[in-house]
């Protein structure tokens, strides 16, 4: 098992902040998966909480001021092979985050609103099959991100983001 978290500037070794670009139209990364040499990181879309499917994921993201970002931030996980140029999204995209803003991060882990918390991971845009795939692996040369459409940047000194422990797995290549 492997935590993959950012909490207010503190990481797992996996995990790379960056900060988004605010204000335009596109979503930029706010976080990265980078495994160690030699391995990968397995998300997969299904935990033993819930009835539906989703890695669940719990955050609270504010900016510098210490507010939360604007409810209609909009988040998904793009992954970029190696080899390859362009990044593909992975996941059903979230149009809003009021779920998170509005919970702390105790009640989004309760069992009664685990489902509210979870994203879908969908097989990559280029891919021949659609819909919710099982997992994603993330081997040591591709780049998974986390990625935000919003108004604001993130100040990750204040801000906090998780996979559920129980939908990340690390094995070797």
């Amino acid at each position: 098992m492997v935590d993959v978290y950012l909490s207010n500037g503190d990481s797992a070794d996996e995990v790379v902040q960056h900060t988004n670009a605010s204000g335009i139209e596109r979503a930029t990364p706010i976080l990265e998966i980078d495994p160690d040499r030699g391995t990968f990181i397995r998300l997969l879309n299904q935990v033993d909480r819930g009835t539906e499917i989703g890695i669940p994921i719990y955050m609270k993201l504010v900016d510098s001021n210490g507010d939360p970002l604007p409810t209609n931030t909009r988040m998904k996980f793009e992954i970029r092979r190696a080899g390859d140029d362009d990044t593909h999204k992975v996941s059903e995209q979230i149009e809003q985050i009021s779920f998170w803003n509005q919970n702390d991060l105790t009640t989004q882990r309760d069992v009664d609103n685990i489902d509210n918390a979870k994203v879908v991971l969908e097989y990559p845009e280029a891919a021949s099959n659609d819909g919710a795939a099982p997992f994603h692996d993330v081997r040591d040369i591709d780049a998974f991100y986390v990625s935000i459409e919003s108004a604001a940047e993130v100040d990750w000194s204040q801000s906090e983001f998780y996979f559920d422990n129980a939908a990340v797995k690390e094995g070797s290549r």
